[in-house]
């Protein structure tokens, strides 16, 4: 039996393995062939799922889906900085700054054959979708499913699996194509681009004794935008006695470019709690006054499915 068990794993490392390869052909390029404006032509991904009969899992293809409809390019500058432009359904369009890096032929260490982006986010992934391979004007990847059994479960599952093509569409090592295609951008720097999102505020607790204060809302949320020029948050929530009740303002937003360990809000200044930058806190009143990211996605369905989470559960008829 632990002959067996072992053998099973090995199985599935071999096919993990596999399944991670992809099924893509690399052809390594010199760098002034390979930098230059992608757009990406091709992306769809199915999650994980356990195989039951009569079940079919969601298949999301993000460049068809309407809900969707990702216009995205990928600027490569032949630098270790280049830039993402991301366009989706019913938001306005952005480009964000991406750390870049290149992967070289063993055998001849003039030809590119990877190219691996990340933002602040990401930050030092090196596989997945973030690692593209280089075939001609070609940036790909993909991840192919296979199927096993859990060990423990018996449960027959399926693995994700995953298609992204990119596709060069100009020569261009700077935003001028993707703006001619989308006009103005909203623009994030590297740093800023992981503050932004969705934030809850939690309840305060006293500084000397940590007494925890009484929390009067249903749902508190901030809604912090740090593209460069951003003046201003959201702030959305509802009180206890009245939770379908929903107030809405705006508030001044200050930052550092470039060093967001401490935010203006409000007229508050909230500082980054601990190693996580998600987390903020702020102290006034003797009160110690927590917030913290629940969302990178600043959208109105994003933060509609918050909402939802904290209103009060209401019976079946």
């Amino acid at each position: 039996m632990k002959k067996t068990r072992i053998l099973l794993v090995v199985l599935l490392v071999i096919a993990f393995a596999l399944s991670m390869a992809g099924c893509y052909v690399i052809s390594g390029r010199k760098m002034d062939k390979v930098k230059g404006t992608y757009k990406l032509a091709h992306y769809t991904y199915t999650p994980s799922y356990e195989r039951k009969e009569g079940y079919t899992p969601r298949h999301y293809d993000y460049i068809n889906d309407e809900e969707y409809q990702y216009e995205d390019y990928l600027i490569v500058t032949g630098t270790d900085t280049g830039y993402y432009v991301h366009k989706e359904a019913n938001a306005p369009a952005y480009v964000k700054e991406v750390k870049l890096s290149y992967e070289y032929n063993a055998e001849d260490s003039s030809k590119v054959e990877y190219v691996i982006y990340n933002d602040s986010i990401s930050k030092n992934s090196t596989g997945g979708t973030n690692r593209l391979g280089i075939n001609r004007n070609i940036l790909n990847c993909s991840k192919s499913a296979f199927d096993y059994t859990q060990l423990i479960t018996k449960k027959p599952m399926r693995t994700e699996d995953y298609s992204v093509r990119w596709e060069k569409v100009d020569n261009a090592t700077d935003l001028s194509y993707a703006k001619a295609q989308l006009g103005d951008l909203k623009e994030y720097d590297y740093q800023g681009f992981s503050v932004r999102g969705i934030y809850e505020l939690g309840t305060s607790a006293n500084i000397e004794n940590g007494e925890l204060a009484e929390y009067p809302y249903q749902y508190f949320y901030y809604v912090i935008d740090t593209a460069k020029g951003a003046t201003t948050a959201a702030v959305y929530y509802a009180l206890k006695e009245t939770p379908t009740t929903q107030i809405k303002k705006t508030v001044p937003f200050t930052y550092k470019a470039g060093d967001l360990a401490e935010l203006t809000l409000d007229g508050k200044t909230w500082r980054v709690d601990g190693l996580w930058s998600g987390s903020f806190y702020s102290e006034s009143d003797g009160q110690k006054h927590s917030m913290s990211q629940v969302s990178y996605n600043i959208t109105d369905a994003e933060l509609e499915y918050w909402i939802r989470c904290r209103m009060p559960a209401t019976e079946e008829p």
